[in-house]
């Protein structure tokens, strides 16, 4: 903050009246604007597909529509699934299966149960 004070007084006074988990990194828990993925330029970058080279106005509609209609189609997804009992994305209960199974063939060995120290 003390580089902002120097470069920019008014920005820097901006700022420290801001909600730091929403525009830094160190204070967004994992979920930069609440979205825990790390591909979150790959979905933008999706969104700019066939677009690219066009006017600046364009490319802000495009954007617009095409995040509404990702957002509707996620919703009736997630909506879908909720009524049918599941709580959480089906990739990640698939992968969550996957690992289950495997950690069924696992064999663990106790070594200090006080320490909790075992062997997998």
């Amino acid at each position: 903050m003390k580089t902002i004070l120097q470069i920019h007084r008014a920005g820097a006074i901006w700022a420290e009246g801001q909600d730091l988990h929403i525009w830094t990194f160190h204070m967004d828990n994992g979920a930069r604007f609440g979205i825990a993925t790390t591909n979150h330029g790959e979905s933008i970058n999706g969104v700019y597909k066939g677009i690219r080279a066009m006017p600046v106005s364009v490319l802000v509609e495009m954007t617009y529509w095409k995040v509404n209609e990702w957002f509707v189609k996620r919703r009736e997804l997630a909506i879908g699934r909720e009524r049918a009992g599941h709580s959480i994305a089906h990739h990640i209960f698939d992968g969550m299966q996957k690992i289950e199974e495997k950690s069924s063939k696992h064999r663990v060995v106790l070594f200090n149960r006080n320490e909790g120290v075992f062997a997998v």
